[in-house]
């Protein structure tokens, strides 16, 4: 132990733990931009790492622990990004499904959800941690190639990748394709591929193609299979999308397809976890047997000192003392109109709320180790949780709009807490791989979290300019999802559309029968994946394949290059800041229209976009053996 310590002397310093909020700050302020716009946000401590190499160049024999709790500090801030919007732009959406004038965002309540998520979530996972890490078997992809990228960092200090080649390039062409898309100088979409369906469909159905540096970067952060299921959804969703044009159903009934199969897959996945937790106790039981009969000790990696239970168990009291006050004030603003009693409402949904995100928060950790982060379908779960409040709610007799209004706060809370568990496991089992005790770094992730809490609903609320969240300028999928289904839950007039229901349900049963057959061939299939892509606009998958076609291009005979995650990250952190930056200076009141152009160039440009975009990533994750 007195080894392992000295090993990672500065992974301890307040200079590292500063440097990850700062970290979790700056990523958790452009993936607000990035996940609103494409509706799924990848894991980033891998990027975190490889920023800790290139920044920290003095750093010699403490490289390793350094960079070791850097990632556990930075990416904080992006898991609740993720979280908020998810969940918060469902009062906009559900507004305008309405017909209504779309509230603004309230940065305080939504701060305060936030928080409470945030401390719910390390606690649960962190009093869970030895459970989730003591299995072998969980491959934790983000966490192997974090570990990876940590040994070689140590090793090899000298050959961090160039950042002027990869991040500060991605940087400057994701800030200027985004900006001339954004002041219609270059078209956002290359073309579109009609794929004829004899028999089925009259015209076929139409797949996008967009050049866009935000999918393709956030594709080039995502596995090729799980880019795969995605782009399996988005072919649905084209094809629904196709049925319901040409049979007059209405146009958002890809979502609730994409809704039925995310049910399906999400009780199969909580029954699996349930199972496999029974299973893992009686493991955890006999080996702690076996240890006492034999003198044994247990994992020092694992072992969580009584002063650390304490302290989770003390945030996961104050997350839900938070977490009642924050939704104590919701029904002060949006029922007290109701003929109900305030007090047995937030009794009643609280503590609903707080068994399922220590259920579900779990669920997260267990997925997140089993297919990664960025792949972990976090919207899943969280519309597991959206229905069991609602149903909750209408048995208290609440109904329209202001029911709505009061749960969103409590579905922040949750996915916050869901996504801060989904980071953290990777983040853990990484300081398992290191040798690092792994409660070592409990300090540095709640750190993270809570910078992402403040930063996140600030940049929401005027980032955004007078953009309508879940519009055509910032989609926010999985909140728009979610308020369509609120709306046929709540209002009478809004009846559930049974059919495409059905249809989600059989194919989430497909999805579920895939997984299982994948597994005896070592493959991991989440139905869960599948069902995100089908409710995302079609686009999305397109763009999330090509990107990942090029990771997987440059990669097929040796480990790719570095550099390409930098680009990745620069792509997408380019998009996101000129976004941004248009969104302050139209909250500033500045008019910005006199730039834009009143006809986008030729299409061909928007082609050379495309491939230029696809080039760069591809350059950049080519195995450096294998550039001229």
């Amino acid at each position: 132990m007195n080894d392992i310590a000295a090993k990672h002397t500065l992974a301890h310093s307040t200079t590292t733990v500063v440097m990850g909020a700062l970290l979790s700050a700056a990523i958790a302020a452009a993936l607000v931009i990035a996940t609103a716009k494409a509706g799924i946000s990848p894991g980033v401590s891998p990027l975190v790492v490889l920023l800790g190499w290139v920044l920290l160049r003095k750093a010699g024999e403490r490289l390793h622990g350094t960079l070791a709790l850097l990632q556990v500090t930075g990416s904080g801030g992006a898991a609740v990004s993720a979280g908020v919007i998810f969940t918060a732009p469902i009062i906009q959406v559900y507004a305008r499904e309405l017909g209504q004038e779309p509230p603004p965002v309230d940065v305080t309540n939504l701060i305060f959800a936030s928080l409470s998520g945030c401390l719910l979530g390390w606690g649960f996972v962190g009093l869970a941690t030895p459970r989730f890490l003591s299995d072998p078997r969980l491959p934790a992809p983000e966490a192997v190639a974090c570990d990876r990228m940590i040994n070689t960092a140590a090793e090899n200090p000298n050959k961090r990748p160039a950042i002027g080649t990869s991040l500060i390039l991605g940087l400057v062409v994701g800030t200027v394709v985004k900006g001339l898309e954004h002041f219609n100088w270059l078209k956002e979409k290359a073309g579109e591929l009609v794929v004829p369906l004899p028999g089925a469909l009259q015209e076929g159905f139409k797949l996008p193609l967009p050049a866009s540096p935000l999918l393709l970067g956030i594709g080039a952060l995502l596995t090729l299979p799980t880019a795969l299921l995605v782009f399996g959804g988005a072919l649905i969703n084209a094809v629904t999308t196709a049925y319901s044009g040409e049979n007059g159903y209405p146009a958002d009934t890809f979502r609730w397809v994409g809704g039925a199969a995310m049910t399906v897959a999400v009780v199969w996945s909580l029954a699996q976890y349930v199972r496999d937790g029974m299973k893992e106790r009686r493991r955890l039981a006999a080996a702690a047997a076996a240890r006492n009969a034999t003198g044994a000790t247990e994992d020092p990696l694992l072992e969580i000192p009584a002063t650390k239970r304490k302290i989770l168990t003390g945030a996961i009291v104050a997350g839900a003392a938070l977490f009642f006050w924050t939704l104590t004030q919701s029904a002060e603003v949006h029922l007290a109109a109701a003929e109900v009693s305030t007090t047995n409402v937030v009794i009643s949904i609280g503590v609903v709320a707080l068994v399922l995100v220590s259920l579900l928060s779990g669920l997260g950790a267990l997925l997140s180790l089993q297919v990664g982060a960025s792949a972990s379908p976090v919207s899943g779960t969280v519309f597991m949780a959206m229905l069991v409040l609602s149903v909750t709610a209408l048995g208290v007799s609440l109904t329209g709009s202001a029911a709505v209004f009061f749960l969103t706060p409590a579905l922040v809370a949750a996915c916050v807490a869901i996504c801060a568990a989904n980071d953290a496991s990777q983040d853990y089992k990484t300081l398992q791989f290191n040798d690092y005790p792994v409660h070592r770094g409990f300090n540095g992730q709640l750190i993270g979290l809570c910078v992402g809490a403040l930063v996140v609903p600030v940049v929401l609320a005027y980032g955004t300019g007078d953009a309508v969240l879940g519009s055509a300028d910032y989609p926010c999928p999985q909140a728009s999802f979610f308020g369509t289904a609120l709306k046929s839950l709540f209002e009478p007039d809004s009846p559930i559309p049974w059919a495409p229901v059905g249809c989600g349900a059989v194919l989430g049963v497909g999805a579920v029968i895939m997984e299982i057959i994948g597994r005896r061939f070592g493959l991991l299939l989440s139905p869960l994946a599948l069902a995100v892509g089908i409710y995302l606009p079609s686009e999305l998958g397109m763009g999330i394949l090509l990107g990942a076609g090029a990771r997987f291009a440059a990669a097929r005979t040796a480990a790719p290059s570095h550099g390409g995650i930098l680009t990745a990250a620069g792509l997408i952190s380019g998009y996101a800041l000129l976004s941004l930056a248009v969104g302050l200076c139209i909250s500033a009141g500045l008019d910005l229209s006199a730039v834009k152009a009143e006809q986008a160039v030729h299409q061909w440009f928007s082609v050379g976009t495309l491939v230029a975009l696809l080039l760069l990533l591809f350059g950049n994750y080519l195995p450096r053996g294998a550039r001229k």
